[in-house]
């Protein structure tokens, strides 16, 4: 296996395995945190509860007041179980997390992003107390926590800059970035120049691949949670090569043995290379994070999610995903240049 010396300096007794980016994330944390036990480490699955708006149709993560049959470890962290499902509007779900420990047989933990990047921090930190870990690796599926911001195709900047800017602040904490380009967002070779920026701050702690156990565990997962691009490896590793749509078609992945690799990284390296993280760091509000995105011309997948929602009665097709996305965030651009270019006659 790769060395646990060299992404952690030294060999931790209790990892948390935390899916960072929402929806599907928490599929993959779940894989890479059985195939560390099957070396006789304790770990621990947890994640952010944001569902994507295929199956979740009010806009941004699920509030912990929506949940049913859970257990409250504090007010911002909760435990789920295969019972656990969360009622939004008038539509009964049952989220990624709690398909995952329907699969795996036990708590998964969820820590609240309503409360911006503070309370995020702050429930981690009773996340690590309560399990008493003593070594964190957030997963990442796709790769766009390492993005820029700015990217054309960056579909979701929002819940993966939290994430960095939170777990930023703690010791031991590893950055997992698997499935490079599985979400369908941003291209592989753009995310592998990312890397190699990264790398030469001595930021990449090592690589691997998927295992048979862990392509068993994948495919286990998925026969009850859905995750594309949590899909994606597991397709790659069976030999499909080629286009795969993703996101009810608005979106394409070219599906290659390079989705099967995860990349471990140092996260305060990842940080510090970060444009966005800091920007939304020290936030007391997801409202408020995601405010500071849009004033620098950054559309999120929290304002997608407004949006479709506002154009609700248009059939929740391809076109008019894409159509929905162009138009608003062109207008959230044109807002800000115009702004801009008044701020200059003052």
């Amino acid at each position: 296996m790769i060395g646990i010396l060299d992404l952690f300096g030294s060999v931790p007794k209790r990892i948390l395995l935390f899916g960072v980016g929402g929806g599907g994330d928490v599929v993959s944390a779940a894989m890479l945190g059985l195939w560390f036990r099957r070396y006789g480490f304790k770990t621990f699955i947890g994640a952010v509860a944001w569902e994507r708006f295929v199956i979740d149709p009010l806009p941004g993560p699920l509030p912990f007041n929506t949940f049913y049959n859970i257990e409250k470890i504090s007010d911002n962290v909760i435990a789920v179980t295969k019972d656990t499902y969360a009622i939004r509007g008038s539509k009964k779900i049952k989220p990624q997390v709690a398909y995952v420990s329907e699969v795996i047989n036990e708590y998964v933990y969820v820590v609240d992003l309503w409360g911006g990047v503070n309370d995020y921090r702050a429930g981690v930190g009773k996340l690590i107390e309560y399990l008493d870990v003593d070594a964190i690796i957030i997963v990442d599926v796709g790769g766009d926590i390492l993005a820029t911001g700015h990217e054309d195709n960056l579909w979701s900047p929002l819940a993966d800059s939290m994430g960095l800017a939170c777990f930023n602040s703690f010791n031991n904490c590893v950055l997992a970035v698997h499935g490079l380009g599985a979400d369908g967002e941003l291209d592989p070779s753009y995310l592998l120049s990312r890397i190699s920026l990264i790398a030469k701050e001595g930021g990449l702690l090592g690589a691997k691949g998927i295992t048979l156990y862990e392509a068993r565990v994948l495919e286990q997962i998925l026969s009850k949670a859905i995750s594309e691009a949590s899909k994606i490896p597991l397709l790659a590793y069976k030999g499909f090569y080629g286009e795969y749509p993703v996101r009810k078609g608005t979106r394409k992945v070219y599906v290659t043995p390079l989705q099967t690799i995860t990349f471990f990284l140092d996260i305060h390296v990842v940080y510090k290379n970060s444009p966005i993280a800091p920007i939304v760091d020290n936030t007391n509000s997801l409202e408020e994070a995601n405010s500071k995105l849009n004033s620098l011309g950054i559309y999120t997948e929290y304002n997608l999610e407004k949006d479709l929602l506002r154009h609700s009665d248009k059939p929740l097709d391809p076109q008019n995903i894409l159509y929905i996305r162009e138009k608003y965030r062109n207008l959230m651009r044109s807002k800000i240049s115009k702004k801009s270019s008044s701020n200059l006659y003052k």
